[in-house]
């Protein structure tokens, strides 16, 4: 008598996903990938530059007059302008990155920490380089007290706002790319032009401060509120 072959058991469709759900398990819960990370200090960079940074001028309001009948060199002023600005991005970054290393998972690979590194020095400086070009460009007189004030109008704080959202997140996914790569190189060889565009925007708004006529033209606005 003829036997019925054994039908053989297909598995089921979730099988073949099973070492990958293991691999999840295994992992912290909500642990973050270190190839993201160099997304958040783009985003923190133009928080922080939002706040006073795009017209870093009015600060000073009706007492950029006095200061400025200080026998002081202009470029010692928009040095002492830039590196608060710098600080104050710079620490931000920096403890955001670290407050998101702590939630990843295991160390970084030498890819992943050139690309973080890069990412916190470039976006930061591009932030301030853009940030202090528009606030000896297009300066505005503000009222900074009050807890709903705002450097610029609101208007020109959403092109400030999609300005800086948009290329700092670039710069973020372009350096997540690198964070891939097998060694650091791609992400320094990234960062190089772009360090060297930030600082060539520096340098000329710089110039552009020390002269008389753009000086006295910011001065007189951010002091006339």
């Amino acid at each position: 008598m003829a036997t019925r072959p054994r039908s053989v058991s297909k598995p089921p469709p979730w099988a073949a996903d099973a070492p990958r759900v293991r691999e999840c398990a295994d992992r912290p819960e909500h642990a973050l990938d270190w190839a993201t990370l160099p997304v958040l200090p783009g985003l923190v960079a133009a928080g922080g530059a939002l706040l006073f940074g795009v017209n870093a001028w009015a600060l000073d309001g009706a007492g950029a007059l006095w200061r400025d009948s200080l026998p002081v060199s202009p470029q010692l002023v928009f040095v002492a302008r830039l590196r608060v600005l710098c600080e104050v991005l710079f620490v931000a970054t920096a403890l955001t990155l670290v407050v998101a290393g702590v939630r990843a998972g295991g160390l970084p690979t030498s890819a992943e920490l050139a690309a973080l590194v890069a990412t916190l020095v470039v976006v930061s400086l591009q932030v301030v380089a853009r940030s202090m070009h528009w606030s000896v460009r297009r300066p505005f007189a503000t009222d900074l007290e009050s807890a709903r004030a705002t450097p610029a109008p609101p208007l020109v704080m959403v092109g400030y706002s999609a300005y800086l959202a948009l290329t700092s997140t670039l710069t973020g996914m372009i350096f997540s790319t690198t964070a891939q790569a097998d060694g650091p190189q791609w992400a320094i060889l990234f960062a190089v032009p772009c360090l060297l565009a930030a600082v060539r925007r520096l340098l000329i708004t710089s110039r552009e401060w020390a002269t008389p006529e753009a000086r006295s033209r910011v001065i007189a606005t951010v002091a006339a509120r």
